[in-house]
């Protein structure tokens, strides 16, 4: 479903983004391997191991504590230079899903990268909200089944952007042309 921007051109052309923020609703789901690995590497958990300790508070915590950057700089990437007037705004991001399916789901039973966050555009003075646009999803197909896999790794190990990077400059792309849709 697509929220209606019923911002103007002059409403556009007088906003400046001044910061991105990133937080997680209470019931994220995230289903990132690399940061999954990187809190068992960081507490030194076996291999064995690793699928109890990601439900844990801490895992989660650990793992939203790295995606969060990321997700912060793909969005900042993605609007770079398009609200450059003198009202300050904020674009306040909630993620509810950051999703990274593995090769072997991909595989077996598929699924493709994506995230889904409410995007808030707020005034950066009074906090005031502006407009919203809540469960806005973005999403990037991958390679399904065995040759999709294969095809997918090779095209992941030849890219400067890590997946979660894309998902996160893809979320900022979709948001972007949204709110912009032609109007500035």
């Amino acid at each position: 479903m697509t929220v209606e921007n019923s911002l103007s051109q002059n409403d556009l052309a007088n906003m400046k983004l001044t910061a991105v923020a990133v937080s997680f609703a209470p019931d994220a789901q995230v289903v990132w391997e690399e940061g999954i690995r990187a809190y068992a590497n960081a507490k030194t958990i076996s291999d064995d191991q690793i699928t109890a300790a990601a439900n844990t508070p801490e895992a989660k915590a650990y793992v939203q504590s790295l995606l969060a950057p990321r997700i912060k700089s793909g969005v900042e990437l993605a609007m770079a230079g398009q609200l450059a007037g003198n009202r300050p705004v904020r674009l306040d991001i909630v993620v509810r899903s950051f999703s990274l399916p593995s090769a072997v789901q991909r595989v077996v039973i598929g699924g493709h990268r994506g995230m889904t966050a409410d995007a808030t555009l707020v005034d950066a003075r009074t906090g005031a909200v502006i407009i919203a646009y809540p469960n806005l999803t973005a999403f990037l197909y991958t390679g399904q089944g065995i040759a999709g896999a294969i095809v997918q790794a090779a095209i992941d190990d030849s890219d400067k952007q890590s997946p979660a990077d894309k998902v996160a400059v893809r979320y900022g792309e979709t948001y972007r042309l949204w709110l912009l849709n032609n109007k500035v």
